[in-house]
């Protein structure tokens, strides 16, 4: 099979020629703007890979400033706080500033963690999207998400480490003050799409897409995960968006690119994102001794918070 960046370029030039048929130039300035024209043309065009957005909408999806986009895409900030209570992040996010508001500043370890009993409590008292075994650990570093909220706060402007110790910062402790509102939930979910790394903590390549494309695929969940859809159709959805990721995967024993790319769609979009943010309802149904199938809507919060315009 051919390469897909190779297969949409010779797409390209096909429809360039048939744009083109026997005119004639007089300048490479008319020529330069022909092309200009076409190609503006063309990204305005609704594409069905892209579930009819346009390659313009797409690409300002990738990689415009989330509060930029109000003309598609608008987050609620005036919700109330009682509809974040709940929320996985929300919750680890208070218990991680409160205690630290009564127990810092905590001096950091020789390799710059929390100290091991405030990250172990954290680590026994966080709400997890998804259940599964939490083992004893040993540091902070080995508790995925104790370590990762701790770089995605100090992002926020939270929390500071300074003069080896751990502190809230004044907004931190204003937001512990006056409780958490639909702003901060903004600031979290904005840091943690467009600033935090993804693959931090897990042993995919890098797959920036999927990080990149968290809107698009956002959008996909409102378009497509309205009832309860398989995870691995989703993840099929997307690939079909940017078929470019399977050529990262590289040599796989076991897996083919498809399911590669699919299993870490599912782990670091839908459940580390959309289920930790309370924007998807995520069933599991186990299949085998090992193989846990599962699949996804998006929630009733998805529908408060997030609001498309001028898109289907």
């Amino acid at each position: 099979d051919q390469a897909p960046e190779k297969g949409m370029a010779e797409r390209l030039m096909k429809e360039i020629e048939e744009q083109l048929g026997d005119r004639k130039f007089g300048s490479l300035e008319e020529v330069n703007a022909f092309l200009g024209r076409f190609m503006e043309r063309k990204a305005s065009v609704p594409q069905m890979d892209f579930l009819g957005l346009s390659s313009e909408q797409v690409h300002r999806m990738l990689y415009a400033p989330l509060e930029s986009l109000d003309d598609m895409v608008q987050f609620n900030h005036d919700l109330e706080p009682a509809a974040f209570q709940e929320i996985p992040v929300v919750k680890n996010t208070l218990l991680f500033l409160s205690g630290l508001k009564e127990e810092g500043p905590l001096k950091a370890t020789a390799k710059g963690n929390l100290p091991l009993d405030f990250a172990r409590g954290l680590y026994d008292a966080f709400t997890y999207p998804s259940p599964s075994v939490h083992p004893p650990i040993r540091s902070e570093q080995d508790a995925v998400y104790v370590n990762s909220l701790r770089h995605v706060l100090k992002l926020c402007g939270w929390l500071k480490k300074a003069n080896n110790r751990f502190s809230l910062t004044a907004k931190g402790t204003k937001l512990i003050e006056q409780g958490f509102s639909g702003s901060h939930f903004f600031t979290l979910m904005n840091v943690f799409v467009r600033r935090f790394n993804w693959g931090f903590q897990d042993g995919y390549p890098v797959f920036w897409i999927i990080q990149g494309g968290a809107l698009f695929s956002l959008y996909l969940l409102h378009r497509k995960a309205r009832q309860f859809i398989p995870a691995e159709e989703l993840g099929d959805y997307f690939i079909r968006a940017f078929p470019a990721v399977l050529d990262e995967v590289g040599e796989m024993a076991s897996l083919t690119p498809t399911q590669h790319v699919r299993n870490c769609f599912s782990l670091r979009f839908l459940g580390r994102f959309c289920g930790y943010f309370g924007l998807a309802d995520i069933q599991r149904e186990k299949k085998g001794l090992y193989q846990v199938e599962f699949s996804v809507k998006k929630s009733t919060f998805y529908d408060q918070y997030i609001r498309w315009l001028n898109v289907s």
